[in-house]
C-alpha cells in the first residue's frame, strides 16, 4: 500500500536510538545504548540497542528487529501504522496505492475507533446544553483552564444511547468494530447496539506513543452506582500495562530521574496544570509489576503521593514490594488529613507539593510510624523481620539491598545476619544466568559467529560461499538467514540488516537477525575471524565428508567389490584421509 522507496525513505530518516528512547532510559555503553528490557521482566539491563545498524536486540528474551519491529510489537501497531507514525515524525509526505480497499486489521480497526472517539467526544462537550459540565464543574470546581482540558483531550458522553455509534458510522466505522474497541454494547436479547458511555465526563488514555487506546468516564449523574466506569479490556489496551498520562510525561520523568506516582486522573491533571510535569497515574487500580517495571525504564526513584485517607496510605504500603522489585528507590509522600494531590495542587500549588516531596520517608520509617517497635512482643517482631526481609530479597541491586537490610535491622533492635543480605537474591540471578546461557546454546556458535562476522565483512561473501552450502549449517534458521544474506549481497551489493528484517516474513526469523547482526567485532579482529570461523566450518563438513567415506568403504570391503573400494579409498585422500 506504501512506495517500496517511500518505507526507505522513512527508514533512512529515522534514528532508532531516538524512537526507542521515547520509551526506554537508554544508557550508552561503547558503541551501543543499553537498558532493561521493555518485552520481558529483568533486573540488569540486557536490552541493547545499535545506532550503526539500526537495529535492537535482547539478549534475554531473545526479541529483536529494526524500528519499524519495535513499534509493532511494542505499540501494537500494524506495520503501516509504524511507518505512518515514523513518517510523521520525519515530515515526509506518504502517497498510498490501493486507497479505499485497504482493508486494516483487527488493532488497527480498534485504534482507529478509539481515534474517532476523541474528537466526538470533544465536541459533545462544547455542546452549549452541555455548558454547565464544561464551565461550572471542570472549569469552576476542577479549576481546569481551557488550555489544560484542550491538552488532556477531556470530552463528554452525552445524553444519547447512540450517539457514538451514529457518528461513528460515518467515519467507516460499525457497531461491531465499536464493541469490539470497548465503546459499545451489544444487547443480544433486542438485537440492538448502544454506547459504553452515557452521561459522563470522557477521559482519553493514550499509550506511549500519544495514540488513544481506551477512556475512563466519570460520574455526573449522583444517582449512578460507579463513579468511574473504564474501558473493558481489547487488543490494544491491557490495563495493568499502562500508566494514565505517561505519553505526556515520561520526558520529564526521564530528566527529573524520580517520579510521583498518583491514583486518579484528576490528581495528575491538576499537577500537571501547576507546572509538576514528572507525574504518573494508576488510574485508581492497584499498582502492578508491570506499571512498575514501565516507570524503571525512565526513573531511579518514585514518590507515592496519595490521599491522606487511610486507604490511600495502604495503597502506598502495597505498592512498595512491586516498586523495589522493579529496582526503584522508593519514598512516601504523607499529606495533612484530608488532603489529596488534586486539592493540593488547586489549593497551595508547586511550593506545597514541594515541601512535601522533600519531607518525604522511605518505606520503613513510613511502615513503623504507628508500631511501638521496643514494646513489640516476639510474634509482633517477627512479623516485621519476615515483612521487610520479603522485600529486601526482591531489591535485585546488592548495594542497594544491603542497605535496605541495615536500615531494618536498626530500625527493629536486630543484627543484620537475620536477614542474611550476602544470600538474597542469588536464586533469581542463577535462574537469569541460567535462561542466558540456555538462550546461548539454542544454536551453533560458530554458525552465528561466521553469519555475524559475514555482517561486518561482506567482501568475504562469495569466497565463503564457494566453501560454504546452506546446508552445512545445523540450523535450518541459520542456514535461511545464510541464503538472504547472500541473495541480498547479490541483489544491491551491500549488507544491510534493518532491510532484511522488513522482509524476514515473520517476527522469529527477525528476532534471530537482530541477535546475529548484534552481535560486536573488534575491526582487527574481523579478518581473522571470518577465515576462523569459515575453516572450523569446512573442517567440520571435511570431517562429515569422510566418515560417510569410511563408512562406504566399510561397506564395498565388506562386499568384496576392489575397483569401489579403491575408488572410494582415492576420494578419501582427497579429504586428508
Amino acid at each position: 500500500m506504501i512506495p517500496q522507496a517511500t518505507i526507505e525513505q522513512i527508514r533512512q530518516a529515522t534514528d532508532i536510538v531516538e524512537i526507542i528512547g521515547e520509551f526506554v532510559r537508554l544508557k550508552k555503553r561503547g558503541k551501543n545504548y543499553t537498558a532493561l528490557c521493555p518485552f520481558h521482566t529483568e533486573r540488569t539491563p540486557s536490552f541493547s540497542v545499535s545506532q550503526d545498524k539500526q537495529i535492537f536486540h535482547c539478549f534475554g528474551c531473545g526479541k529483536g528487529g529494526n524500528v519499524f519491529s519495535f513499534l509493532i510489537e511494542h505499540e501494537r501497531m500494524s506495520f503501516i501504522e509504524a511507518v505512518r507514525h515514523l513518517a510523521q515524525k520525519s515530515n515526509i509526505i506518504i502517497r498510498e496505492e490501493g486507497g479505499a480497499g485497504f482493508k486494516r486489521d483487527l488493532i488497527e480497526r480498534i485504534s482507529y475507533a478509539n481515534q474517532i472517539a476523541v474528537p466526538y467526544f470533544e465536541n459533545t462537550l462544547r455542546q452549549s446544553k452541555y455548558s454547565a459540565v464544561l464551565n461550572d464543574y471542570l472549569k469552576e470546581k476542577r479549576k481546569l483552564t481551557d488550555e489544560t482540558i484542550k491538552e488532556f483531550q477531556l470530552g463528554l458522553a452525552g445524553d444519547e444511547w447512540e450517539g457514538l455509534i451514529k457518528f461513528s458510522a460515518t467515519k467507516d466505522i460499525s457497531a461491531e468494530e465499536l464493541v469490539k474497541a470497548g465503546l459499545a454494547i451489544h444487547n443480544e436479547e433486542k438485537k440492538s447496539y448502544y454506547d459504553r458511555f452515557h452521561h459522563r465526563l470522557m477521559i482519553p488514555i493514550f499509550n506511549l506513543s500519544g495514540k488513544p487506546i481506551a477512556f475512563g468516564g466519570r460520574i455526573l449523574k449522583k444517582e449512578e452506582s460507579a463513579k468511574y466506569i473504564n474501558s473493558p479490556e481489547t487488543p490494544l489496551y491491557q490495563k495493568s500495562n499502562v500508566l494514565y498520562g505517561l505519553n505526556l510525561t515520561k520526558d520529564y520523568i526521564r530528566h527529573q530521574n524520580y517520579a510521583f506516582i498518583v491514583e486518579g486522573y484528576f490528581d495528575l491533571i491538576s499537577l500537571w496544570q501547576e507546572g509538576i510535569r514528572n507525574v504518573a497515574a494508576s488510574s485508581g487500580t492497584a499498582f502492578t509489576l508491570q506499571q512498575a517495571r514501565l516507570l524503571a525504564r525512565f526513573a531511579e526513584q518514585v514518590y507515592l503521593f496519595f490521599d491522606a485517607d487511610s486507604a490511600g496510605q495502604k495503597a502506598a504500603l502495597r505498592s512498595v514490594d512491586i516498586l523495589y522489585d522493579a529496582g526503584l528507590e522508593v519514598k512516601i509522600i504523607q499529606p495533612a488529613a484530608g488532603e489529596d494531590p488534586d486539592s493540593i495542587a488547586r489549593k497551595f500549588g508547586p511550593e506545597r507539593i514541594e515541601q512535601l516531596r522533600k519531607a518525604a520517608v522511605g518505606f520503613i520509617p513510613f511502615r513503623l510510624k504507628a508500631v511501638d517497635v521496643s514494646g513489640s512482643g516476639i510474634i509482633s517482631k517477627e512479623k516485621l523481620i519476615k515483612e521487610f526481609d520479603s522485600i529486601g530479597r526482591k531489591i535485585a541491586d546488592i548495594t542497594r539491598r544491603t542497605l535496605f537490610f541495615n536500615e531494618s535491622a536498626d530500625a527493629l533492635g536486630v543484627n543484620v545476619s537475620i536477614f542474611q543480605p550476602s544470600g538474597a537474591g542469588k536464586k533469581e540471578n542463577r535462574h537469569g544466568q541460567r535462561f542466558l546461557v540456555v538462550s546461548q546454546k539454542e544454536f551453533n556458535p560458530v554458525e552465528v559467529g561466521l553469519l555475524s562476522l559475514l555482517f561486518h565483512n561482506p567482501g568475504a561473501i562469495d569466497e565463503i560461499f564457494e566453501a560454504i552450502s546452506p546446508e552445512d549449517f545445523d540450523s535450518k534458521q541459520l542456514a535461511r538467514l545464510y541464503s538472504a544474506l547472500i541473495d541480498q549481497y547479490r541483489h544491491i551489493g551491500k549488507v544491510d540488516a534493518r532491510s532484511l528484517i522488513d522482509n524476514s516474513g515473520d517476527p522469529e526469523f527477525a528476532a534471530l537477525i537482530a541477535r546475529v547482526a548484534s552481535q560486536d567485532w573488534l575491526p582487527e579482529q574481523v579478518e581473522s575471524e571470518t577465515l576462523s570461523h569459515a575453516r572450523h566450518l569446512t573442517d567440520k563438513k571435511k570431517k562429515l565428508i569422510r566418515n560417510r567415506l569410511k563408512e562406504r568403504l566399510a561397506e564395498a570391503e565388506a562386499k568384496g567389490d576392489k575397483e569401489k573400494a579403491d575408488n572410494i579409498l582415492e576420494e578419501l585422500k582427497s579429504y586428508g584421509l
